[in-house]
């Protein structure tokens, strides 16, 4: 058995044993589970550096014994070797024996666990801020703690306004509510009087249908209901309504508008009709119940019930309904109406013939009776109807009221019956009676337009129509469609021309014209009748069926009619005066309205609804009065508005009224005197609204959301009138509606901020006289109120000014306002309160003073002074400013609070020179009453740690609290207070290195371990505080801005970034370094007894396994650390780890070169495996150093060593190939020429074509070479048979053309091979002496032809592409592997080939 053998089975073994053991349970993994395959991998397990656990934790797990796992074997599997990746790992691997070569050991050793590292959970770091800890501060009377504590004064002194501002709302509102309540409503006695008659005539008269059966009882309380609003005792009420029943009834007058009709009958060939309408009013029902097709009094008001009989011929010849028959049957008609007013007959009479019609001549018409309206064919709308003539009013029964009832009464029959056509052409005519028993008032006759060409006409024209007894009167309308020739609406049209027996007797053959059967009829297209009984008070708006004349009629369609009921009254009163009614009817709203409020005990209750006895009497005395929905609107808007004024409203009623008011507008007009009233209810409601947005934090505070909501309303009210058509219509000289709104805020914000100045102005100009602290401190609270407002402002009133059509922005308005007046007070209290002069260099001529003195000496009194007045108002000016980004970015250029920071900047500034002062008194201080924390952790500090850290922490919160606006003044700042930090964590750290480096000389090792340790834990605690200033100070953002700017930047210059961070690092570096320094005397103790243990395990018997040979330096390094492992914090424990392994390090590289003499390849495989094995200890499975900081340049150094020393020879040798062969493919440059081949594989043998070489470098005297070149297969044990080969020598050239084949025999699986490649030398030939080496090319046959792709033939080859090799020289003339093999002097090939290559290096030019 080899000696090689014989070790791997003996480490074998041990290996085995090792990895059969486990822990025992509930403990943690710190043993050497699987070491040798975790330890052996490749990749690197990221560690996290710092893990922070609360304080007051268990004390950590230290370090678990390893016990044996029940029933494991000693004789395991070999331990499981990572595969390799890459040719270059498989060449360092040791090759495996032969299996009949390896024997069984006969006795193995007992195997016992390798030591570990314990590394237990522990401290990453503690608080940088334990009030728990430190008692410092009391030293300087918390003077740090002043200024970190103004934020939460702040805080309270917003919350402590915050509450007084509420209840000075509450305070404020009942007295400017009282100042703006006006009474504009005053009426004299006789006017109540006159209004309240007015009111009992309402009632008395009462028109229109009772809809619900409690109306009648709610009527007989009607007057009750006004006797009580009106506040009239029974006597004035007695006397009032007697007055009123003595009052003349009014007329009764039915409103009507024919809308349109639908689905009529086509009567003309176009399939289409020509429709019109004519319509009136009949009397005594019971008539027309027997002659009119049966036409019940139901079924003409509904659309259920008609029921039709068969008609007698005096019926048909008599009734309206039928006026024509015979009518052809030609498809369609030209459809038209017929409207006007028929009063009953005498009693027991029936209806009147064209005969009766003749008599009309002989009664005259009356006197006031104007000439009929023109009738055309055009549309017309109710307007243009409603604006006829005097006369043609008159003739719609809209003349004055001073005609009387009974002058009406004398045209009251209306029965215009047209007779069929006789079917013999020359029957005889019905004769005319020249006497009249009834006559008709033409006049009432009414007849819409006709429209052409249509089956569904739109008229909508307006007719009023007097009314006789409504309990009995019915609305009759007929639809006719119109021919060209003469027709009954033309007759009927020209029936008020009719002069004398001559002319009547025209208009009756005119008639009977229009009534044959034949061309130019006018054809009957149905009718409606309306009892008027039916109508209620609210009127009606709906379809009526057409009906026919009897069973056999085919009618169809329907009409859409409005009708309401009015009155004319009778009692003296002119036209001119007709817009009484409506001052009447809004004096009438007013006192209801005021008498419903005294129902609510908060006004702002009443939804806007009246009683439902007022609301009748409003309703009656509106239709009574024949008032448009347009002079509702207005009448109710100008009462709700004069009585908001003297009672508050909500504001939400208002805005409904004025809504309906404004949706009305455009469908009617007002008279002059009606907008004169309009108009000054709209500038009244105006000047109150304007008032109520002056005083509205007073009048809508924010306490709930009620006075918002009401806000809100306020502001669509007085948008809804500066959109208003009406508002600009009646008001067209006013202010526009947004300026006014706009002044009135500015108004109130000013007298609001004059207001709240009075709080704070208390002792100002005498504060300023000894400092200006109280002056200070009263403008901050100042500011804070104004931002308080600004914050409520935009929670509250910013969407109520915004969301309306106004569009006020009311944060942005009252910032600018704000902004300008506290600016000026504010620059005007600083110019006068100057900081004091710059104490930089005298601050730290002090601090200088404190390093030199001594702890034990009493340092000089200097006690710097600087008041947190200004902060407070720095901070409360920064709350200010925020409200400033709801300005416009155009306008923010013009404000002068955001530039009031310059005058605070030397306040910063001497805050920052103060607080080093007192930083390093209190670091003083701390030393001297250091003491240990009591935290119950193996990791100990001290108090003085947390103390320094205390002062970063303070500084940083209060520069957090600042918020600095101006880049360029905060990076100053930011390089101060780091450059404090920095210097005072020195001084700290300087002060703990003297107080360690004075412990006494009796200190115990132990002892000294212990004070070693909480030194550098206080160290890497101010270190790791250190290190989060440029986080905590917030510096990205600032430097970011800067770098930005600044053109230099750009340029290439320094930047601001890297600046801060050099300012970091250089800080954190210097007290790495002072930890470092303080932790080395630890390694340097050590060091010898490291190198004893590192000589025996290189030195020891090759028969020792490697484990134990190592077990002794693993003891040595387990119990030097077992002090600092539990003690230290983990950067701590890393730093005297990294200490210790570079020791280790270093004292292995000194065993392997220290003996000159060769060594066995033994030595470096136990060192190699060694060297595994430790670095195992220090990763400590993750808890020890990380594999970065575990595989640095040393130790990468070191194992490349150890792994090419226990190499052979062979593989050292293509090692070297591979290493040149990838330099080749990295080359681009051609210093020494190059080599044009082509290479391919067939057949089993490997073609090299040589074609030509160029600017081979010249190595003969006469400037040119004999070059040649040698080609050869590597590695030789893949190509056994390939003898290497060569080309002929070309003479005096420095570009040869060689242009030459050559054939290898070879295996597809050797040029498959990994590492398989050709070598080509080109050399110079020399007949004296030996050839010269002129360059070297490699190129890796595991890509070329045929290899790549085995199928191709050979005739593929022809055609392929030279392949250019760069020629190269070796310029490493320390090559590792050359320096490996260089010490194998023993070994005849290793020297051979190291004095081959020696030839082949460059040499210097």
């Amino acid at each position: 058995m080899s000696f090689l053998s014989s070790i791997q089975q003996v480490v074998a073994g041990v290996t085995n044993s090792v990895s059969s053991l486990t822990l025992s349970p509930k403990k943690f993994a710190f043993g050497r589970e699987n070491s040798t395959s975790s330890c052996d991998e490749g990749t690197v397990t990221p560690q996290v550096q710092h893990q922070q656990r609360p304080g007051g934790s268990p004390k950590p797990r230290l370090g678990p014994k390893l016990v044996p796992t029940p029933g494991a074997a000693g004789g395991a599997s070999p331990r499981p070797k990572g595969r390799a990746r890459s040719f270059m790992n498989n060449m360092m691997s040791q090759p495996p024996m032969p299996p009949q070569q390896q024997q069984p050991v006969k006795k193995e050793r007992e195997a016992r666990p390798l030591p570990v590292l314990q590394c237990g959970d522990r401290y990453t770091y503690w608080p940088e801020y334990d009030p728990s800890q430190t008692w410092v501060s009391d030293s300087d009377g918390s003077w740090l703690e002043q200024f970190t504590s103004l934020g939460w004064r702040h805080n309270e002194t917003i919350r402590s306004i915050r509450a007084q501002g509420r209840q000075g709302s509450r305070d404020m509102a009942p007295d400017i509510l009282a100042s703006l309540m006006k009474n504009e409503f005053r009426l004299t006695k006789a006017e109540m009087e006159g209004l309240f008659v007015e009111v009992l005539y309402t009632v008395f008269h009462k028109v229109g249908a009772q809809c619900h059966p409690d109306e009648r009882e709610m009527t007989e309380d009607l007057p009750h209901y006004a006797q009580t609003a009106f506040h009239l005792d029974q006597q004035e009420n007695s006397r009032l309504v007697a007055i009123a029943q003595e009052e003349k009834p009014p007329i009764l007058v039915l409103n009507l508008v024919v809308v349109e009709a639908e689905n009529l009958e086509a009567k003309d060939p176009n399939g289409y009709s020509d429709p019109f309408c004519m319509v009136g009013i009949i009397c005594d029902p019971e008539p027309l119940t027997r002659t009119w097709s049966g036409v019940s009094r139901r079924g003409s008001c509904g659309q259920q019930g008609i029921t039709e009989t068969e008609p007698t011929d005096s019926a048909i010849t008599s009734s309206p309904v039928r006026i024509m028959s015979g009518t052809a049957q030609i498809g369609f008609s030209d459809p038209y109406c017929m409207l006007g007013i028929q009063p009953a007959v005498q009693a027991g009479g029936i209806p009147g013939s064209p005969r009766d019609v003749y008599g009309l001549a002989q009664g005259s018409p009356p006197p006031d009776s104007p000439r009929p309206r023109q009738i055309s064919q055009g549309s017309r709308s109710s307007m243009d109807t409603d604006t006829e003539s005097d006369a043609d009013r008159s003739s719609s029964c809209e003349s004055p009221k001073s005609i009387t009832k009974e002058s009406l009464r004398k045209h009251h029959s209306f029965r215009l019956s047209f007779k069929r056509k006789p079917t013999e052409p020359k029957k005889e005519r019905v004769e005319h009676r020249d006497s009249l028993s009834n006559a008709i008032p033409a006049k009432i006759i009414r007849a819409t337009s006709v429209k052409p060409h249509t089956l569904n006409p739109r008229w909508n024209e307006k007719f009023r129509l007097d009314i006789d007894d409504i309990n009995y009167d019915i609305l009759h309308l007929d639809i006719w469609d119109h021919d060209d020739e003469s027709s009954v609406f033309d007759v009927v049209s020209k029936l008020n021309e009719v002069k004398g027996v001559k002319g009547l007797g025209r208009f009756f053959k005119q008639i009977a014209q229009s009534a044959r059967a034949g061309g130019g009829q006018d054809d009957f297209l149905g009718c409606v009748n309306i009892p008027l009984s039916d109508i209620p008070s609210t009127g009606v708006d709906k379809w009526y069926p057409l009906e026919g004349r009897s069973h056999r009629s085919n009618i169809q369609g329907r009409i859409n009619l409005k009708m309401w009921l009015s009155t004319r009254e009778d009692r003296g009163r002119s036209e001119e005066e007709a817009w009484a009614e409506v001052r009447q009817h809004d004096q009438l709203i007013t006192i209801f309205l005021l008498h419903e409020l005294d129902r609510y005990k908060d006004t702002l209750s009443w939804d806007g609804e009246f009683s439902k006895e007022a609301e009748t009497i409003l309703h009656q005395h509106a239709i009574q009065g024949d008032l448009t929905p347009l002079q509702l609107a207005v009448c109710r808007f100008m009462a709700v508005a004069r009585t908001h004024a003297m009672r508050t409203l909500d504001h939400r009623v208002i805005h409904r009224f004025l809504l309906a008011l404004h949706e009305l507008w455009d469908s009617e007009t007002l008279s002059k005197e009606e907008e004169e009233m309009l108009a000054d209810s709209f500038t009244r409601f105006l000047e109150h609204g304007l008032a109520e947005v002056r005083h509205h934090r007073d009048l809508f505070p924010t306490t709930t959301k009620t006075p918002v909501i009401r806000l809100e309303a306020l502001m669509k009210c007085l948008s809804l009138l500066a959109e208003s058509p009406s508002y600009w219509k009646v008001c067209p000289f006013h202010k526009e509606v947004r300026g006014e709104v706009v002044a009135a805020l500015k108004k109130g914000t000013l007298e609001w901020y004059a207001q709240t100045t009075l709080r704070y102005d208390r002792h100002r100009e005498a504060s300023i006289a000894t400092g200006g602290d109280v002056a200070l401190e009263s403008l901050s609270r100042l500011a804070i109120h104004l931002a308080l407002d600004l914050q409520s402002g935009l929670e509250n009133y910013e969407h109520a000014f915004t969301s309306t059509g106004l569009k006020i922005p009311y944060v942005a308005l009252n910032y600018k306002i704000f902004e300008k007046l506290l600016s000026e007070d504010t620059l005007k209290v600083l110019t006068i309160i100057q900081v004091a002069e710059d104490i930089e260099n005298e601050v730290w001529q002090m601090c200088a003073l404190l390093r030199e003195l001594e702890l034990s000496k009493e340092p000089p009194f200097y006690n710097p002074h600087c008041s947190t007045s200004p902060f407070m108002l720095y901070l409360a000016l920064a709350e200010l400013s925020r409200f400033q980004e709801h300005v416009p970015a155009n306008e923010r250029g013009k404000l002068i609070l955001g530039t009031v920071w310059r005058h605070f900047l030397p306040a910063v500034s001497r805050w920052v020179d103060v607080s080093a002062f007192r930083m390093y008194c209190r670091i003083r201080v701390a030393i001297l009453t250091d003491r240990v924390a009591n935290t119950g952790e193996p990791v100990q500090y001290t108090t003085s740690a947390v103390d320094c850290t205390t002062c970063y922490y303070l500084m940083k919160t209060f520069w957090r609290h600042l918020a600095w606006p101006d880049p360029c003044s905060a990076y100053t700042l930011i390089v101060k207070m780091m450059e404090t930090m920095s210097s005072v964590g020195d001084y700290y750290v300087s002060l703990l290195q003297q107080r360690l480096q004075t412990l006494s000389t009796d200190t115990t090792d132990d002892e000294r371990a212990q004070q070693l340790c909480i030194t550098v834990n206080n160290m890497e605690h101010v270190r790791y505080s250190l290190s989060l200033m440029q986080d905590e100070l917030q510096t990205e953002p600032v430097t970011q801005m800067l770098d930005a700017q600044d053109p230099r930047v750009s340029e290439g210059g320094c930047t601001y970034t890297e600046h801060i961070t050099g300012l970091v690092y250089e800080a954190i570096s210097n007290i790495d370094n002072k930890i470092t320094t303080s932790m080395t005397a630890v390694s340097e103790k050590m060091r010898v007894e490291l190198q004893k243990d590192v000589f025996h395990l290189a030195w020891s018997p090759d028969s020792l396994p490697v484990e134990e040979a190592v077990r002794p330096l693993l003891e040595r390094l387990q119990a030097s650390l077992r002090p600092y492992s539990a003690a230290l914090l983990k950067n701590n424990l890393n730093r005297l780890l990294y200490l210790l392994w570079l020791g280790v390090l270093n004292a292995l590289h000194d065993q392997i070169g220290k003996d000159t003499e060769e060594k066995q390849a033994a030595f470096f495989v136990r060192l190699y495996e060694a060297l595994e094995l430790l670095r195992c200890f220090f990763h400590a499975h993750n808890r020890g150093l990380l594999q970065e900081a575990l595989q640095g340049p040393q130790y990468s150094t070191l194992e490349r060593q150890l792994r090419l020393h226990k190499t052979t020879t062979e593989t050292l040798i293509e090692m070297y190939h591979m290493e040149r062969l990838m330099e080749q493919e990295r080359t681009e440059a051609q210093e020494y020429g190059s080599l044009f081949v082509r290479v391919y594989f067939n057949h089993d043998s490997l073609c090299v074509e040589v074609l030509q070489a160029r600017n081979v470098i010249p190595l003969d005297p006469n400037g040119f070479s004999d070059p040649f070149v040698v080609i050869e297969l590597l590695p030789r044990r893949l190509f056994p048979g390939a003898a290497q080969q060569q080309t002929n020598v070309h003479k005096k050239t420095l570009h040869p053309l060689f242009d030459e084949c050559f054939e290898f025999p070879a295996t597809l699986e050797s040029c498959q091979a990994e590492g398989a490649m050709i070598l080509f030398t080109l050399m110079d030939h020399d007949v004296i002496t030996c050839n010269d080496f002129g360059g070297e090319a490699f190129l890796s046959l595991n890509t070329i032809p045929g290899v790549v792709a085995s199928s191709s033939s050979v005739d593929n080859f022809h055609g392929l592409k030279p392949i250019e090799l760069n020629l190269m020289f070796q310029k490493d003339p320390e090559n590792s592997i050359l320096r490996v093999l260089e010490t194998r002097t023993n070994d005849k090939v290793a020297m051979e080939f190291v004095k081959k290559q020696k030839e082949r290096i460059a040499r210097p030019s």
